[in-house]
């Protein structure tokens, strides 16, 4: 039973990714994809192909990223037809399917890369394969998010043996709500909004004002009018801004026990089964990065006291987020409204995570409690067995050895029983190459060839990058985007 159990595992490129090493993080993910069987490549596929991304490397990405949308598309259909049940509470040893978030920044991306490409055609192609996605399950996975009445089932021979219930519905994460469900991203929006006003189609306009009231609903406070209007004569640059990396989700875990051990009368002697516990396990956000000292909760006398602490996994190292502000720097030598201008937070990436860790929540747990147990049982079943066996062997030949071996079963069980818990893993898997935000903004300015600096400063005003773009043309009645990133 123990050579099926899953672990929780962090790729070794994460560490290389951290410190910005990325021939060495896309060395590993090369030869990781170059394998074939690798239930991760949904995951791998998507990181790789942004930091390839981050290193304007565009065709690569763009190569990368068709492949990893196809197979998400794949993965997605099939769950579609269970009821989305593999989408939402894949275990560690399933394929990885990708979370709902993933589904709309792929598209995201992939249309940034063929803009960045010369190929403003495709990238509004791309903004509307994401639309297609909304209509074809995001929505259906919405639905079927709120609609799941899952509930908690506690084993019969949890009850048989007296052991505290209330522990267990105590700890049930809340169910899912409409405001978990992710169904669109600030980003895309924008997106759509700038290829749209590149577009001289006359059809578009309606396209643009259905984005805009999008956008503004997703992000009240960003200057969505700007963006969709551009004086006579005037054109006009946008900078599209990405900072940091995506949070990382950890487990919680709960720990029931220790229960008694139990004796069992077999003639001249009792065969006692070791004391054991339960644990349960379910995904958490952002992952403990503290190491929390275990919580004794006493039940009064109803059952056994119980424990809630973070998972004894390692603690999942925390991707470093130091941009706290993004500003644009002209050069000298223009004639400008501004020298500089600041832009504007446009998302959070760590909220679609946030989400999606408190919708899959529940399910996660009620099916960690229905694993945990039958495999616990099955465990303590098997060292009564065990146990009753070498009792018979005292009972005949009554020795130092064969109660030397008694006693080496009995250690035996409680080893197998306590090993039961470590192969209790929460599915913590997702892509971390995504940013931690993404700021943009812009400004009118005459036709013509600008030059200027996208500097990202920390809290206290220093610059921690400055990226520097020459002569970006500006064209009458159109937007330029430019983008940007600073991964520290």
């Amino acid at each position: 039973m123990l050579s099926c159990a899953t672990t929780m595992s962090l790729p070794e490129y994460l560490q290389n990714l951290d410190s910005e090493n990325y021939k060495a993080c896309t060395s590993e993910l090369e030869r990781r994809n170059a394998k074939t069987t690798n239930d991760d490549r949904i995951r791998d596929n998507f990181d790789l192909a942004l930091i390839k991304h981050y290193q304007k490397d565009y065709e690569t990405s763009l190569k990368i990223l068709g492949e990893t949308d196809r197979l998400m598309d794949d993965a997605v259909t099939k769950s579609i037809t269970k009821g989305f049940a593999a989408a939402v509470g894949n275990d560690n040893a399933e394929e990885y399917a990708g979370n709902p978030y993933e589904y709309v920044y792929v598209n995201v991306f992939n249309a940034l890369n063929y803009y960045n490409a010369g190929n403003v055609e495709e990238a509004a192609v791309e903004v509307r394969r994401l639309n297609e996605k909304q209509r074809k399950y995001l929505n259906e996975y919405g639905e079927w998010l709120k609609n799941d009445n899952e509930k908690l089932e506690i084993n019969e021979t949890y009850k048989k043996l007296n052991l505290d219930t209330a522990a267990l519905y105590a700890s049930v994460p809340e169910k899912a709500t409409e405001d978990d469900i992710f169904r669109d991203s600030s980003t895309a929006r924008y997106l759509s909004i700038v290829f749209g006003m590149m577009d001289d189609s006359v059809n578009n306009s309606w396209n643009i004002e259905s984005d805009s009231r999008t956008l503004l609903a997703l992000n009240p406070t960003f200057d969505v009018s700007s963006e969709t209007k551009i004086s006579d004569g005037k054109g006009r640059l946008d900078i599209l801004s990405f900072a940091g990396l995506i949070g990382r989700r950890g487990e919680r875990r709960l720990r029931i026990g220790p229960f008694p051990g139990i004796q069992f009368p077999t003639g001249r002697h009792f065969v006692y089964i070791p004391a054991f516990d339960l644990e349960f396990v379910w995904p958490e956000f952002p992952a403990p990065q503290t190491i929390i000292k275990p919580v004794i909760v006493p039940t009064f006398g109803r059952g056994p006291s119980f424990t809630l602490y973070p998972g004894k996994n390692e603690l999942i190292p925390m991707p470093k987020n130091t941009v706290s502000s993004i500003r644009v720097v002209f050069e000298k030598g223009n004639t400008l409204p501004h020298q500089a201008f600041t832009l504007s937070l446009l998302e959070d990436f760590n909220y679609a995570v946030k989400k999606d860790v408190h919708s899959k929540a529940r399910k996660a747990y009620s099916r960690s409690v229905k694993r945990s147990m039958v495999k616990k049982f099955t465990a303590v079943a098997g060292a009564t067995a065990t146990l009753l066996l070498a009792e018979e062997a005292v009972k005949k030949q009554e020795n130092l050895l064969t109660i030397a071996a008694y006693a080496t079963t009995y250690l035996s069980a409680a080893k197998a029983a306590d090993q039961i818990d470590r192969s209790e893993t929460a599915d913590i898997r997702q892509v971390y190459a995504l940013p931690a935000q993404s700021y943009a903004g812009g400004i009118e300015l005459e036709a013509g060839f600008y030059s200027f600096k996208v500097q990202y400063l920390s809290q206290k005003g220093d610059i921690i990058k400055e990226e520097y773009f020459k002569d970006i043309e500006i064209k009458q009645g159109k937007p330029t985007l430019v983008e940007s990133s600073c991964q520290k």
